[in-house]
């Protein structure tokens, strides 16, 4: 039997590869092994998403929320599922939300930056750009994601999933 560790792992790995049923699958384990992980029901959440599953994400990203209400990712999360379904004010709550509980989420920020635009609000649009783009030159929260630099200098056309 995998360990929970192993199986998040592993839910990651199929994420990233564009895997989505595998992923679903590596979460709904790796959160009946832990149910009280806000990580592993918000990673689900990611997974179920990817499917067009939306209701069901966001009642997993909920469930994170539940255990942990401090949770930034699960905000973001939260926010890129109504940002993709076109319910952009609401996208920009959740991001907002996201941002209060941790400033420095260069994630929240290019994917509300991104938002922004849709929106023609392109004050707050380059604001949050530049701080996104800032934050994701500083460290490894962003760094890991291929393409990421390039695409918040793209002008955020592209909604990331949170951590």
């Amino acid at each position: 039997m995998e360990s929970f560790e192993e199986l998040v792992s592993r839910g990651e790995e199929a994420l990233a590869q564009g895997a989505w049923h595998r992923a679903e699958e590596c979460f709904r384990d790796a959160v009946a092994l832990r149910p009280t992980s806000a990580h592993a029901h918000s990673r689900l959440g990611v997974a179920l998403a990817r499917q067009g599953r939306y209701e069901e994400a966001l009642a997993s990203f909920r469930e994170a929320l539940q255990l942990d209400p401090l949770y930034a990712p699960a905000y973001c999360n939260i926010g890129t599922v109504h940002g993709e379904r076109g319910e952009l004010e609401e996208a920009v709550r959740a991001y907002r939300k996201a941002l209060e509980l941790d400033p420095d989420y260069a994630v929240a920020h290019q994917n509300l930056a991104a938002v922004y635009k849709r929106l023609g609000r392109y004050e707050e649009f380059v604001r949050h750009m530049k701080r996104a783009t800032r934050l994701a030159a500083r460290g490894p929260r962003v760094a890991g994601r291929p393409g990421c630099l390039v695409t918040l200098l793209a002008a955020g056309a592209f909604l990331w999933w949170g951590r």
